[in-house]
């Protein structure tokens, strides 16, 4: 065989071997890009539960007399579920508003007078606000995925208080909100449960509910706070200083706290773990 014959025919399977991988290659990136693709159509169809909220209702709250700060004001969002329009008899229209109280978010104000709820769903919302001395306020707030800032001034409470009789020494406002609330009562029930009082609360000297509660090695839980259901991590930054008294519960509650089922146990959904958390309530001063 000839050289050059030899030569044309080396030629030739190199080309179709270099013809045979760029066509491989080709195919790969062909692949590659239709992958990311999915990937990321795939993330753009999360579910909106999937996704983690954006939204936040930060400002600062103020008196109306002096423009100085309300320091610990309680903020209490509640989320709306549904609102239906009603007529009554006399033709006159009328909201009837369905609120998702699991879905309620509470904060109180720093020393500045200075709040945030940040991670919100988007919705809509009640808001109260809360504050010994200032006028109760209430309204409606919107949010989508945004930061909505506000200040907010509370209205002074004045009043010419009419001739006052005393007749008795002294009155422990602090034991006869409990009272109402049937703490006093369940504390001498002999329930399996610890009971915080007032004074032992402000002994303590903690800042906040997040270490209040590290004091009895609560670090997790179902929170209840004056009632309302709340996770831990919402509530954990709220003052301790509003608070009144606590209830924990580790194995058993009232039924009063837990509709009219006992509390959790090893059969419940998840199991042991579920039966192991423990529920909380904490009573503050606000009505």
């Amino acid at each position: 065989m000839r050289a050059e014959d030899l030569l044309s025919g080396v030629a030739k399977r190199l080309t179709r071997l270099y013809t045979g991988a760029m066509r491989f290659l080709y195919a790969c990136i062909v692949t590659a890009a239709a992958l990311t693709a999915g990937a990321r159509s795939g993330a753009a169809q999360l579910p909106d539960s999937a996704r983690v909220p954006t939204a936040a209702f930060v400002g600062r709250m103020i008196s109306s007399l002096d423009s100085t700060p309300v320091r610990s004001a309680d903020i209490r969002l509640v989320f709306v579920d549904s609102v239906k329009q009603l007529r009554d008899r006399n033709g006159h229209d009328s909201l009837d508003v369905f609120a998702d109280s699991s879905r309620t978010r509470v904060t109180a104000t720093d020393a500045s007078g200075a709040f945030a709820i940040r991670r919100l769903p988007a919705g809509r919302y009640l808001f109260h606000i809360r504050r010994i001395g200032y006028e109760p306020l209430q309204g409606a707030l919107v949010v989508d995925t945004g930061t909505i800032s506000a200040t907010i001034r509370l209205q002074v409470i004045s009043r010419v208080l009419a001739k006052v009789v005393v007749t008795e020494t002294s009155v422990d406002k602090v034991k006869e909100r409990l009272d109402r609330y049937g703490f006093v009562d369940r504390s001498r029930q002999g329930l399996a449960a610890t009971f915080v009082e007032r004074a032992e609360i402000l002994r303590a000297k903690r800042q906040n509910i997040g270490e209040l509660l590290s004091t009895y090695g609560i670090y997790d839980g179902n929170i209840m706070l004056d009632r309302m259901p709340f996770d831990y991590e919402s509530v954990k930054d709220y003052p301790a200083e509003l608070v009144i008294g606590i209830e924990i519960y580790r194995h058993s509650r009232p039924t009063e706290f837990n509709g009219t089922r006992s509390g959790a146990n090893i059969l419940s959904p998840g199991g042991q773990a579920a039966s192991m958390r423990p529920l909380v309530v904490i009573w503050s001063f606000i009505p």
